[in-house]
């Protein structure tokens, strides 16, 4: 099994566990114990601190992909990298905390002081954190080793915010005391991977600028401005829908709209896996000009995404009414948002790696282009429909922009690369599906949820499963299949 592979499934093993602790957090305690504006106000400081930090990485995560290959080099400490990392995002920091202190001017002069308001201040120690754990992430992936991050970021945040909240639960602190415990548990994080890094004996701080040849450091500047765009824009289209919301209503709908879009979230749990160590993978390729293994990692991305996507969206949809067993019934107005937000989900996982591919080739300029157009398409669909759509609106305008980026990058793979992934097994797993949903209406709703859940479910998992197999749309799966039958001797 190759690299991918490996730090894929340890990942994705990661992911998954992180999501049970998550679902607890997020699903169940955030809504029976904080209101709806004060878990928009949590959002809210994701949303900003998120963007922050993506502004004080100033692009460089981008370049060390692209370029840390040339500097690998575990005998001479990779050329003093990780010095002059930190060195790029010291800098970032301090022209963070300018933007802060104007924004923050604008927030607290604003007519009316908003919740909001009163825990901007935590944005600063928030950003730090993340900040810091991204370097170290992105530093740790570039050395081979994707699966601690995912490990930290998606198991480790949860059950540090999980033991931040158990004192709110007991009663033994406010709201105010709990964000900022919210906000510790980043730091936190942070700390451990620095810690990682020192245990695998790779946190190297002597940097040797005479190493840097000036042909490097050019290319290394151009393409950090274009990663910083593309960066920035990224991490705003994944948070302007909060922010919006927010600006049009207030935190309540807010909080209403991010824990109805937390399960739309959890169709795309399985690429985070892959999405961490491909991007390296196909930096190396394109450096040994080998353009049929991108090709190859294109059409299994697409096709292993899209089954697992389209299984974990019927799941949801045909769930939908459990779920807000689940929920207060004051969440039930973002029901839309599950299943529109989901099916903009099911896009993005069809795409495979389309965005790791153009972004670390010489077309990377590219996916920044992209970015501000979906970031624009988004901004004024949102205006255009939350108006009139409430936060229905905001789920439309993410399918829509969702749709229009896909479109476009799978036309710019297939001119520049040559690279098309898509044949009628993608269209036979669409097919499969509405056989799933068909057979689900057939099914009786039981009295209790738990139960309604498990007799709904099970069966279509293994009608899915089952027709996928017998289909062989993937090679993958009927080869893990194979593997388990034979494990329990059965073929």
């Amino acid at each position: 099994m190759g690299i991918i592979g490996r730090q894929t499934i340890k990942s994705t093993i990661y992911i998954y566990i992180g999501v049970v602790i998550g679902f607890f957090v997020r699903a169940h305690f955030f809504p029976q114990y904080l209101s709806e504006a004060e878990i928009g106000v949590i959002a809210l400081l994701i949303s900003y601190g998120s963007i922050f930090a993506q502004v004080a990485l100033l692009g460089f995560s981008h370049a060390t992909i692209r370029y840390f290959p040339y500097f690998r080099n575990r005998d001479q400490s990779h050329g003093g990298y990780l010095s002059l990392y930190l060195l790029i995002i010291s800098i970032g920091f301090l022209i963070f905390l300018v933007i802060y202190k104007i924004t923050g001017n604008i927030l607290v002069d604003s007519e009316e002081i908003d919740l909001f308001s009163q825990y901007y201040y935590l944005c600063i120690p928030l950003t730090a954190g993340i900040l810091l754990f991204t370097v170290m992430d992105n530093y740790n992936t570039v050395l081979y080793n994707a699966s601690t991050g995912v490990l930290l970021r998606e198991l480790g945040l949860r059950l540090l915010g999980l033991f931040a909240l158990i004192p709110l639960i007991l009663g033994l602190i406010d709201f105010k005391f709990f964000s900022q415990l919210f906000v510790g548990t980043y730091i936190v994080a942070a700390f451990l991977m620095v810690g990682f890094i020192i245990w695998r004996g790779e946190f190297h701080l002597n940097l040797d600028f005479k190493t840097i040849e000036k042909s490097m450091v050019r290319a290394m500047a151009g393409i950090s401005i274009f990663g910083f765009l593309t960066g920035l824009t990224n991490v705003a289209v994944l948070q302007v829908n909060n922010i919006l919301i927010n600006e049009f209503y207030d935190e309540a709908k807010t909080g209403i709209f991010v824990t109805n879009f937390f399960f739309a979230t959890l169709i795309l749990l399985p690429s985070r896996g892959l999405n961490k160590i491909a991007p390296t993978v196909i930096s190396d390729a394109f450096k040994n000009g080998d353009i049929e293994t991108v090709n190859r990692i294109q059409y299994k991305s697409t096709i292993n995404q899209q089954l697992i996507a389209v299984l974990l969206y019927v799941g949801l949809y045909i769930n939908l009414s459990n779920v807000y067993e689940i929920l207060p019934e004051s969440f039930a107005i973002g029901s839309w948002v599950i299943v529109i937000c989901g099916l903009a989900n099911v896009i993005q996982m069809t795409g495979g790696v389309s965005s790791a591919i153009i972004g670390f080739s010489q077309h990377y300029r590219i996916n920044t282009y992209l970015s501000i157009l979906q970031l624009f398409l988004l901004i004024s669909l949102n205006v255009i429909l939350l108006p009139g759509y409430g936060i229905t609106g905001a789920a439309w305008a993410t399918l829509l922009a969702m749709l229009v980026l896909n479109v476009l990058k799978f036309l710019i793979l297939r001119a520049k690369f040559d690279i098309q992934p898509y044949s009628k097994k993608h269209f036979i797993v669409m097919l499969t599906a509405i056989v799933c949903i068909g057979v689900d209406a057939l099914i009786p709703t039981q009295s209790h949820f738990i139960v309604d859940i498990l007799t709904r479910s099970i069966p279509v998992a293994i009608i899915y499963t089952g027709l996928n197999y017998i289909l062989k749309t993937s090679r993958q799966l009927n080869d893990n299949i194979n593997k388990s039958l034979r494990l329990l001797r059965i073929q």
